[in-house]
């Protein structure tokens, strides 16, 4: 029973990154430091990438969208930036 319960609980924890990266709001990526930001920007392009090709972005691009429009919204999630026009 024990280790089932270990088992659970590992499985949920290694889901939970990537589950939690697309919650990250704007202040949250501006306190990352550079390797954090790199690791959030890679799961966005990996989620942009299921987008419509037109629509698709890469990391330097989505690092650019994100400097200039979460600079006054702190609260916005950085998935709902990218998915703005």
């Amino acid at each position: 029973m024990n280790r089932l319960a270990l088992l659970i609980v590992t499985a949920c924890l290694a889901g939970a990154p990537a589950l939690a990266q697309m919650e990250v709001t704007c202040g949250d990526y501006a306190l990352m430091d550079n390797a954090k930001q790199m690791e959030t920007l890679a799961a966005l392009e990996s989620e942009t990438s299921q987008m419509a090709t037109e629509n698709q972005l890469t990391a330097d691009q989505i690092h650019e969208k994100l400097a200039a429009a979460c600079k006054d919204q702190v609260d916005v999630l950085v998935i709902d930036v990218l998915k703005a026009k």
